[in-house]
């Protein structure tokens, strides 16, 4: 029998829900500002200072957990990356 999973908190919920809103506008600024604003100026759009920053400096809980999602997404792929090269030392060895 498989054990039940334990539901979220509702801390856990807003920091997911947090999370969200920061993915979306990441996804809106690059999928949908960026875009147009290079077509309609004619040059590379630079999402310093743009609609995402714009967005995270009006909430500061939110910056802080998209700033947190971001530095962990980093140390992931370091991690990650670290585990492949191992994994191929590996195989040549045998």
């Amino acid at each position: 029998m498989s054990k039940k999973v334990k539901a979220y908190s509702a801390g856990e919920k807003r920091v997911f829900h947090k999370l969200a809103l920061a993915m979306v506008t990441a996804e809106i600024e690059n999928k949908v500002i960026k875009p147009q604003t290079e077509k309609e100026t004619g040059k590379p759009y630079k999402a310093k200072g743009g609609y995402l920053d714009i967005y995270l400096n009006s909430d500061l809980t939110i910056k802080r957990v998209w700033k947190t999602f971001q530095k962990e997404v980093q140390k992931v792929r370091s991690d990650y990356l670290k585990y492949a090269e191992a994994e191929k030392d590996d195989e040549s060895r045998t």
